[in-house]
């Protein structure tokens, strides 16, 4: 098991007027090699919750384990945790800072003790991992980068340390749909050959609905449901309230469902949408 949470909870401000309740007893476990999704309304306790699992909040109350390192004993291991989970935040190429690409992406091996020689290696080998031009990139200033670039340079960044975790926060978040595609091509083929796991929190259900294995579903600090995306997403009922929608390619089944049109399974990407609707008419022209 790569991750367990039991009972967490988690209040913001507590004893003050602007005192909050963002988790509620929230419990899950995540294998090993899952694609896992996250999505609820703002204020829900998505990003509360991943800040947990590499120990940017401190746990107060229930239990959270990651691999090995359990985040209940008085002092965890929190060097070798944020080595284990790489965390992209929201917009990450905000958190570009050094003078140029080569010296913030070896940034963080060198925080966990690498020699400078080592982490300009495993720096050159996220950047081209990335698909960036390592040569001509490597000593330009990060804020010369185009948005795209900006972006694949900050989770060079993250891949640097060789986390086994990868947990993104909105990572398609301000992209043109170009830049989009790209940016989850790139987490595909990331997952297949170099992080095991990976979390994703998003508002955007297409993307949920296509790439992740599984969705955990937040509403005001409770997890009210954790299935698959196929399952979550053929039931209205679990995202009433929370201010989500069905992604597209539900919401075009269901309508060809009122014109008598009735499609096998429930396809979540374009292409298996389109393959189903093909079926459905009698042919795959």
């Amino acid at each position: 098991m790569s991750i367990e949470v039991k009972d967490l909870s988690y209040t913001y401000s507590v004893g003050s007027p602007f005192q909050k309740e963002a988790l509620n007893g929230v419990s899950f476990s995540i294998s090993e090699g899952e694609t896992v999704g996250i999505i609820g309304s703002t204020g829900s306790g998505k990003s509360t919750l991943v800040q947990h699992l590499n120990g940017l909040i401190k746990l107060t109350s229930g239990s959270v384990k990651v691999y090995d390192i359990d985040l209940s004993i008085k002092k965890p291991d929190f060097k070798q945790l944020r080595a284990t989970v790489g965390m992209l935040f929201q917009y990450p190429e905000y958190q570009l800072f050094e003078e140029t690409v080569l010296k913030d992406v070896a940034f963080g091996p060198l925080n966990f003790g690498a020699t400078k020689e080592e982490a300009d290696a495993a720096a050159e080998e996220a950047i081209r991992l990335v698909g960036l031009d390592f040569e001509e990139i490597k000593d330009k200033s990060p804020f010369e980068l185009s948005g795209g670039q900006k972006r694949r340079a900050a989770i060079a960044g993250i891949l640097a340390s060789k986390p086994k975790i990868l947990v993104l926060d909105e990572p398609t978040a301000g992209l043109d749909p170009v830049g989009k595609r790209e940016i989850l091509r790139l987490i595909t083929s990331l997952k297949k050959s170099y992080v095991k796991t990976v979390l994703m929190i998003s508002h955007n259900m297409d993307e949920i609905g296509e790439y992740c294995d599984r969705v955990l579903v937040m509403s005001e600090g409770k997890l009210i449901s954790d299935n698959s995306p196929q399952n979550i997403f053929a039931d209205e009922s679990i995202l009433s309230g929370t201010g989500l929608s069905l992604p597209h390619t539900a919401r075009i089944r269901r309508m060809l469902e009122t014109q008598g049109v009735f499609l096998q399974g429930n396809p979540l990407s374009a292409e298996a949408l389109a393959y189903a609707i093909a079926d459905a008419l009698g042919g795959r022209s």
